[in-house]
């Protein structure tokens, strides 16, 4: 693990719980923890990027969902991406999906 990820705001995604994005508390093996965490039920990149990459560099697209911010252990992460700060700006104040 990078530890300078720690603390940053990040995208995970894992195997058996969808994505996630919040800033990293702690990371070991392929478990982290996210505080301010948001779950995107659906989401979809802005500006025409492509990918959970996409998200990670321009935010997301007005019509993603995301659950209300928790804090959150997550177990059989595959990736951890590290947002920019447009990004973190674009996840972190969309409105939380009440369906």
């Amino acid at each position: 693990m990078n530890e300078k990820m720690i603390g940053r705001y990040v995208v995970v995604r894992a195997s058996d719980a969808g994505v996630h994005a919040g800033i990293l508390e702690e990371c070991e093996g392929r478990s982290c923890v996210l505080r301010e965490a948001r779950r995107l039920w659906y989401w979809k990149p802005a500006n025409g990027a492509m990918y959970l990459s996409g998200v990670a560099t321009e935010g997301l697209d007005h019509s993603s969902r995301l659950g209300a911010p928790v804090h959150i252990y997550l177990s059989e992460d595959c990736e951890i991406i590290e947002c920019t700060e447009k990004s973190a700006a674009s996840i972190a104040g969309m409105p939380s999906y009440a369906g």
